[in-house]
């Protein structure tokens, strides 16, 4: 047998490997589930943060909902899926972060915060309440309200992947 028909031999056995792991709880994008859940279900998401973004709360829930469906196999359905979801924002503050002796506050910390009801029937060992957090860090003399949009998405984007990796990255 001469080297490239081995090299292809040995190719092929790896393929075979790895589809054949793909089929049971693992895919190619490193998400755990068990092959017996087939759909998801997320709540709109609620606000009770003290400032409130009026935006806030579908984002976060769109941004879930495309997190799931592009990088599992799951299905959304609109409630009582086998992975379920509820969430509610519970903190959106700015405070400061650092503060100058002459000018005051030199820096301010911009924080999100959303706590998740998980629940799975089948696997209920899965099931959780937990708040996940994001801050960034800012110059004190920046209007908050003219980066406000891209620092929510950029928040948005860490907690959803948080949310994400707590769920489908279980390993």
């Amino acid at each position: 047998m001469n080297w490239n028909k081995r090299i292809g031999f040995v190719l092929a056995l790896l393929v075979i490997g790895f589809a054949s792991k793909s089929c049971g709880i693992y895919d190619f994008k490193g998400a755990n589930i068990p092959a017996d859940i087939k759909t998801f279900s997320i709540g709109f998401f609620t606000n009770e943060a003290s400032l409130v973004n009026p935006k806030l709360a579908m984002n976060l829930t769109e941004k879930l909902k495309t997190k799931f469906q592009t990088e599992t196999r799951l299905g959304l359905i609109s409630e009582n899926g086998d992975y379920l979801f509820e969430g509610t924002i519970v903190n959106y503050i700015l405070e400061p972060a650092a503060i100058s002796p002459t000018t005051g506050a030199s820096q301010t910390q911009f924080t999100m915060g959303v706590r998740i009801e998980f629940n799975c029937q089948k696997y209920p060992e899965k099931n959780f309440t937990k708040t996940f957090t994001s801050s960034k860090i800012f110059d004190a003399t920046t209007e908050f309200t003219s980066i406000e949009d891209n620092l929510t998405e950029e928040l948005g984007t860490i907690i959803t992947q948080q949310i994400f990796a707590a769920v489908a990255l279980d390993w």
